[in-house]
């Protein structure tokens, strides 16, 4: 660790797509009013979740099936949203602003759209309450940074963090990533991986002029595209499992969208849909591997599928999400002279919400914490540069 920061290696400068649009959750703080929080005081674990929209019920449902875990606490700018949550989860308290929400509880679940992922990130460290933030970390590199300087602070009193990397449940990717430690595959050679899915093509949840999706294909509603939205998740998958990347090369692309009518539109009610749809990265692995990553929104068949494969000198391995997210494929030592795979199929690892309640209790923070998603925020900001430049681009220091 340096400095309080995990050190994980190289990163990048701003060119993820900005929001002009100021954000509901800006706070000024200057002093804590909050008193810090001590685990070994707490009888449950009070969490309270920021922004009611759909993923909100995901990480409602999670906690309550914790034991020793509460939902004591909600908040949503949307007027009636959050008492409805509330309702729904058997929440006692909606809060008007975050302070109200911070003042009654221990851990906070920032589950807000991604350009509203930092601000309240910063109040949350600042008070002494553990932070759990859906991903990306942000929508830029310096607020990722920005967020990391404020994990690093709260961390010398304490507080826990985490990025909501959802596939780290995955117990086939636990254990490539010991495989790898282990050095059983050798040196890495090569590296494909792939997060499709198809709702632009098909409403397999839904149309996508519904809200839920709509924001999520516009940059003036913060979105940062498949890129920021899902990339991340497969690009953390894949750098965890297969090391450091010291540069990329990205290339984006946006289509027009059709209606239920069938007419393909680039905008849709006065919001114009530029968010980027597909991308494929070529990655440069410290060390000299190559690797390719692509992900998409309009891979009909592919609702939401990862895949990642690794080749080393010595053998290989692969997971398939779809297949399962205990079994791992493995052509190793003799079963790799003869091109010979081998599933195993694994014990189920805990949740991510599982991990942070475990975080909070032990005082060790999870793998997927706020400096794991400044460094994929980094690498992000690489893929968005290349994207602008057409060249390979370094990733620069998350710190």
């Amino acid at each position: 660790m340096v400095d309080g920061v995990w050190d994980m290696g190289r990163q990048t400068a701003d060119h993820s797509p900005k929001s002009k649009q100021p954000s509901p959750f800006i706070f000024a703080f200057h002093h804590n009013p909050y008193p810090i929080i001590h685990r070994q005081l707490m009888e449950k674990i009070r969490i309270g979740i920021v922004g009611t929209g759909g993923m909100a019920n995901g990480h409602a449902d999670a906690f309550k099936a914790i034991p020793g875990v509460t939902l004591a606490a909600c908040l949503d700018v949307v007027p009636g949203r959050g008492e409805a949550f509330a309702a729904k989860h058997g929440i006692a308290k909606v809060a008007t602003d975050l302070d109200g929400l911070l003042a009654d509880v221990d851990a906070v679940s920032v589950v807000t759209p991604d350009r509203f992922h930092a601000d309240p990130s910063l109040k949350i460290l600042a008070a002494g309450r553990h932070l759990l933030c859906e991903k990306p970390l942000a929508v830029t590199l310096d607020e990722a940074r920005a967020v990391a300087r404020a994990a690093a602070k709260a961390g010398r009193k304490g507080v826990k963090h985490m990025v909501n990397f959802s596939y780290r449940r995955s117990a086939a990717m636990q254990k490539a990533i010991t495989l790898m430690e282990q050095g059983k595959l050798g040196a890495l050679r090569h590296v494909h991986s792939m997060y499709l899915q198809c709702w632009l093509a098909q409403p397999v949840w839904g149309h996508w002029t519904e809200e839920a999706w709509l924001w999520r294909i516009q940059q003036a509603a913060g979105s940062a595209g498949v890129l920021g939205d899902v990339g991340c998740h497969i690009l953390d998958l894949t750098t965890a499992v297969a090391g450091e990347v010291e540069a990329v090369r990205c290339t984006l692309a946006t289509f027009p969208k059709f209606t239920k009518q069938g007419e393909a539109v680039t905008t849709y009610k006065g919001k114009v849909l530029d968010a980027n749809d597909s991308a494929v990265i070529e990655l440069c692995f410290k060390g000299g591997a190559l690797g390719v990553v692509h992900t998409t929104r309009w891979a009909t068949g592919h609702a939401n599928h990862l895949r990642c494969e690794v080749h080393g000198t010595d053998g290989a391995m692969q997971f398939d999400l779809d297949a399962g997210y205990d079994v791992l494929n493995t052509c190793l030592g003799k079963d790799a002279v003869k091109n010979t795979w081998k599933a195993t199929t694994l014990k189920p690892t805990p949740s991510n919400y599982q991990r942070f309640i475990t975080a909070i209790k032990t005082g060790v923070n999870p793998q997927s914490d706020v400096f794991r998603g400044a460094q994929v925020q980094a690498y992000l900001d690489a893929c968005f540069r290349s994207a602008a430049s057409g060249k390979h681009e370094a990733v620069q220091d998350w710190r």
